[in-house]
Order: structure tokens, then C-alpha cells, then sequence
């Protein structure tokens, strides 16, 4: 298979790696971003009922509009992450500092796999870090009512998959293959799949605790029905019992930990599946190295389904 890479001079488009939804998605993320911060006061103040507004208006919107402003300063640090690490160059120009003489992709194929994985080294580690600062403040987001809610968790998704085909993009190139050649999609595609599945218990919690937060705002006594319709806020009234002895939770004090919910439930899970998605897309580039170097079979759970038999 040629997987020679074109030179850096000849015209490179990254973001055709993304479908085209999905690269829409992301350039008006940090604009719907922005409009949900701008319009977060007010409609705080519109949905909350007038005793829960004297007592704790203040509180929320201290909390929540400065988590919302990071928010939107994440979302737009998105797009120079993306550019980052879907940039070849970059690859390129950290082996060319360490005095290797690289001018392509291909050419990286030469060297040796434990100077290929300088790039690769502290991936793992830095996008769990970045993935629990997003999954965290797009929780928080969630949480805002009418403003946030099912917007916050579309962005959330979109941007984990941007973020995930960017990640396994510059371990393609870390690794020496043409991320944009359309014999390594398969790659790109594995990665960002792996990443889609397991984001669905995050996004079912946090719209669970989004709904009870908003449920919960203004009341002052438990019913059946809230118990019924809000599961998770009810796990959490026995969880709080546990540590009061028993004793009365009031419903209000449930309903605060709800954003606690979203934002661990956010910033959990997206630190782990970035970290995850770094760490196999770099297994899976290092064994499909050393089978082209050597001659070697790919293990079959690690064959592009076009070349299986």
C-alpha cells in the first residue's frame, strides 16, 4: 500500500476529515456559546420562581454565569487545538529540531519507533486533562435552563468528536501515515466510534440532572412523582441521608448537587475517553508500523474491515 505523503508545500485540508455536519457544528459552536452566556441572566431569572429568586437568585447567577463565560472561552479554544493537532508541520518540525532530516510523512517511517513516540508520550495525560475541563464546563452549561439543556449536550458531542478525529490525526502523523490519505480513515473512524459509544451514560446523566436540577428549583417538599420522575435526584436523597443519619433531606438541598452530578459525570467521562482514544490510536498506529516495517500480519481484530477476507 503507497502511503507516501505529500510535501508541505502542496495544499492540505484538514477539516475534510470531519463530516460535514459536524465541521458546521463547530464553527457556530463558540457563536450558540455565546448567545446561551448572553441570554443565561435573564432567562435564569425568568424561570426561577420569585422565592427561590429572593433566596438564592444571586447564588446562581454568581455560580453559573462565570462557569458559562468558560464555557465559551473553551469552546473557542477548540478550533487552535484542532488546527494544532491536524497540522503536520508540527510533527515534522519537533524532529527536525532534534536534528533529524524529515521533509514528509514518509519519511518519519525511517526512524526509529522510540523517537516517534516522543510525540506521543504525554498525549494521553494532557487530553485527559483538556477532556475533563470540557466534559466539566459543558456540564455546568447543561444546567442553565431553557438557555442550555439538549444545546449544551449537541455541543458536547460535537466537539468530542472534533477533538477525538483531531487527536487520532496527529497520532497518524506522529506516526508517519497521511491521515488524509483515504486508505488510513479507517483509522480516524475506528477512534472516533470508540469515542461515540462511550459518551452515551455521560449524556444520559447529564440530561437526567439537568431535568432534575430544573424539576427541583423552587420546591419545598418531595412527592412520588419527583421521586418517580427524577431517579438520579432521588438516589441522591438517600446518599445525603446516609451522611445525616437518617434524618429529612430538604428537596432544595438535593437539587444543589445536581450541577456536581453534570459537571462529574462531564468531565469524568470526557477525560477518559479522550485519554482513551489518544492511547489505542497510538497502539493502533505503532502495530500498523512495525507490520508494514517488518512484513507482519495485523492482528485480525486490527484489520481495516475493507482488507478482511
Amino acid at each position: 500500500m503507497d502511503r507516501t505523503a505529500s510535501t508541505l508545500g502542496e495544499e492540505s485540508e484538514p477539516s475534510a476529515l470531519l463530516p460535514p455536519k459536524a465541521r458546521s457544528a463547530i464553527n457556530v459552536a463558540g457563536a450558540s456559546a455565546r448567545d446561551v452566556t448572553a441570554k443565561a441572566g435573564r432567562k435564569i431569572s425568568e424561570v426561577t420562581p420569585q422565592p427561590v429568586k429572593d433566596a438564592t437568585g444571586a447564588t446562581l447567577d454568581s455560580a453559573l454565569i462565570p462557569a458559562l463565560k468558560g464555557a465559551v472561552h473553551l469552546l473557542e479554544l477548540v478550533t487552535d487545538w484542532t488546527a494544532e493537532l491536524m497540522d503536520p508541520e508540527k510533527v515534522l518540525a519537533h524532529h527536525r529540531a532534534k536534528g533529524r532530516e524529515v521533509s514528509t510523512l514518509a519519511d518519519l517511517q525511517a526512524l526509529d519507533l522510540k523517537d516517534l513516540d516522543e510525540i506521543t508520550r504525554r498525549i494521553v495525560l494532557q487530553w485527559r486533562t483538556a477532556g475533563a475541563a470540557e466534559g466539566g464546563a459543558l456540564g455546568v452549561l447543561a444546567l442553565v435552563p431553557v438557555a442550555g439543556g439538549v444545546t449544551a449536550i449537541t455541543l458536547d458531542v460535537v466537539v468530542m468528536q472534533v477533538l477525538s478525529t483531531a487527536i487520532a490525526t496527529r497520532v497518524a502523523y506522529a506516526y508517519g501515515f497521511d491521515a488524509m490519505d483515504p486508505d488510513q480513515r479507517h483509522l480516524i473512524d475506528r477512534m472516533v466510534l470508540r469515542a461515540y459509544k462511550e459518551q452515551a451514560p455521560k449524556t444520559l446523566a447529564v440530561r437526567e440532572a439537568s431535568s432534575a436540577f430544573n424539576a427541583g428549583l423552587g420546591r419545598k417538599n418531595w412527592s412520588k412523582k419527583l421521586r418517580e420522575d427524577h431517579r438520579l435526584m432521588a438516589a441522591v436523597e438517600k446518599l445525603l441521608k446516609q451522611f445525616a443519619n437518617g434524618q429529612r433531606v430538604p428537596v432544595e438541598k438535593a437539587t444543589k448537587f445536581m450541577p456536581v452530578v453534570a459537571v462529574v459525570a462531564g468531565a469524568g467521562t470526557n477525560a477518559y475517553v479522550l485519554g482513551d482514544v489518544a492511547k489505542q490510536a497510538a497502539l493502533y498506529a505503532q502495530t500498523s508500523l512495525l507490520s508494514e516495517k517488518y512484513a507482519l500480519p495485523m492482528p485480525p481484530n486490527l484489520r481495516n474491515s475493507a482488507e478482511t477476507p
